[in-house]
């Protein structure tokens, strides 16, 4: 009999990838915010406000993967950001709270984070041991990643994906950047030699599928490539690649941040971060360097 992975954040690309993957050999039960997409056989609504899950969601399932999360990159409003909190961190303790109600000890527990954990504003290259930041973003990943450790009172091993920024062709930040340099413009926002910290979506879910077959991993994460790349060198691989006639822009960050406000940070950031972890795991990157993305 196929054990059961429950999934959050439904409708997300990364959610989308992970059920493709885990299909063969698991049961797959995903939660929903909207009614209208749940079939109660596979998909199931959940309401984190009301603190309402159906039970069947969660019976005996083996493994859960929360996924959910209000998009960062949102304006930051005051409602946006309690969206952003809630479907995080609240999202969690829900599930934590139905596992103690209705006895179900899953042995893993997966959540998605974010390198946002070492503050927005940060500097230098980042282990999983460096110490958090003490902006907004730093507080949310923190609180974030402490509601995932409540799991490990049921026994259960807890992996926390500090996740840098997702990399394909079909995700926003290079699906815009291709379609601008197609039509002859490649723009740089900010500061064009700031360090890009990336990971391929389809190796981030290969991570997932290896945390819940080998029970070797265990903890923090930084889910990154060793090959950063900065927003220049992007800009003219994608340049070279699709129209060598196009004309690089540098925009900078001070009219980014009348337009954008305070979350404009999120694209100013100009750390790295440490994957010995991964390596010791002897995970596989299939996208190690950007070129191989195109």
């Amino acid at each position: 009999m196929k054990e059961i992975v429950l999934i959050t954040g439904n409708s997300g690309s990364l959610a989308k990838l992970v059920k493709q993957k885990l299909a063969d050999k698991y049961q797959i039960k995903t939660l929903t915010t909207n009614k209208k997409k749940a079939d109660n056989k596979s998909v199931f609504y959940w309401n984190i406000s009301e603190k309402n899950m159906n039970k069947s969601a969660i019976s005996n399932c083996a493994h859960i993967i929360h996924l959910a999360g209000y998009p960062i990159i949102n304006k930051w409003s005051r409602k946006n950001k309690q969206l952003m909190f809630e479907s995080r961190i609240e999202g969690a303790k829900l599930l934590f709270s139905k596992c103690e109600e209705f006895n179900i000890k899953p042995k893993t527990f997966i959540s998605a984070s974010a390198i946002g954990y070492y503050g927005l504003e940060s500097t230098g290259h980042k282990t999983e041991k460096s110490e958090k930041g003490n902006d907004w973003v730093a507080e949310l990943v923190d609180s974030w990643e402490h509601s995932a450790d409540n799991f490990k009172k049921l026994n259960c091993r807890v992996i926390k994906m500090r996740i840098s920024l997702l990399m394909s062709k079909k995700t926003a930040f290079l699906k815009y950047n291709i379609l601008s340099i197609k039509f002859g413009i490649g723009l740089i926002l900010g500061n064009k030699n700031r360090k890009i910290s990336w990971i391929h979506i389809d190796d981030t879910a290969n991570f997932i599928q290896n945390a819940i077959q080998k029970n070797n991993y265990s903890g923090t994460y930084n889910l990154a490539t060793e090959n950063n790349i900065t927003e220049i060198e992007l800009i003219k691989i994608l340049r070279k690649k699709y129209c060598s006639c196009a004309l690089i822009i540098n925009i900078p960050f001070i009219i980014i941040k009348l337009l954008t406000g305070e979350r404009s940070k999120i694209i100013n950031t100009n750390y790295t971060v440490c994957v010995d972890k991964l390596k010791k795991n002897n995970f596989q990157w299939t996208y190690e360097k950007f070129d191989d993305i195109l």
